[in-house]
């Protein structure tokens, strides 16, 4: 049996310190890079807990905060989202959860809104906007609609048209005829992006 030189030991025993010490290093920067994504995710978790749900006011035209817990499912208003890091406008699902965000372009019923204002001092503030084309838009049936425009404010849309919604994440868009959700296609598919206030197919 040929035993090992002390010279040999050693140099085993060397190589092996220095695979342990590489193996608690690999670890040690594991549990860092978790640590560092935990306090991103905790750090971005409390950022969006500290930025309130906002409303449109109509009578100061400026955006009010509210606590969470009134949300009114199925209304829309202007959350922060993480995703676009600022506010975007969307309809909220409850539990927190929110719709697709609005982008510019899109049109809505003044109903669909939670305002700050009650109904009736909104249907007077709208009489006193839109005064002709409320009266003519009645004549003709059309449906009094505000847009989304590029600085994302509302303004009333003083011309028929339909409702409508561009999707800020996926670039599509849809219209409604009646009851009927139709997406809006370009020769070369269903993206589209936003341009000077135009929409323009999204290749």
């Amino acid at each position: 049996m040929q035993l090992r030189q002390p010279m040999q030991l050693k140099q085993i025993y060397g190589r092996h310190l220095t695979f342990l010490a590489f193996a608690c290093l690999i670890c040690l920067l594991c549990v860092l890079q978790m640590r560092k994504t935990a306090n991103a995710e905790s750090s971005s978790d409390a950022r969006i807990k500290g930025q309130p749900v906002l409303r449109y006011d109509p009578l100061s035209q400026t955006l009010k905060p509210l606590e969470n817990k009134k949300v009114t499912t199925g209304k829309i208003y202007s959350h922060f989202s993480p995703e676009h890091k600022r506010y975007v406008w969307a309809y909220a699902l409850g539990d927190g959860k929110w719709s697709y965000p609005l982008g510019p372009g899109t049109t809505e019923l003044p109903d669909h809104f939670d305002l700050v204002t009650p109904p009736a001092l909104t249907r007077a503030l709208l009489e006193q906007r839109a005064g002709e084309w409320l009266a003519r838009s009645r004549q003709e049936g059309s449906p009094i609609l505000a847009r989304l425009a590029a600085d994302d404010h509302w303004e009333l849309l003083e011309f028929r048209s339909v409702r409508s919604h561009y999707d800020l994440d996926s670039g599509c868009r849809w219209e409604w005829h009646g009851e009927q959700r139709i997406g809006v296609l370009h020769p070369h598919g269903r993206r589209w992006k936003y341009i000077e206030g135009r929409y323009r197919p999204d290749f």
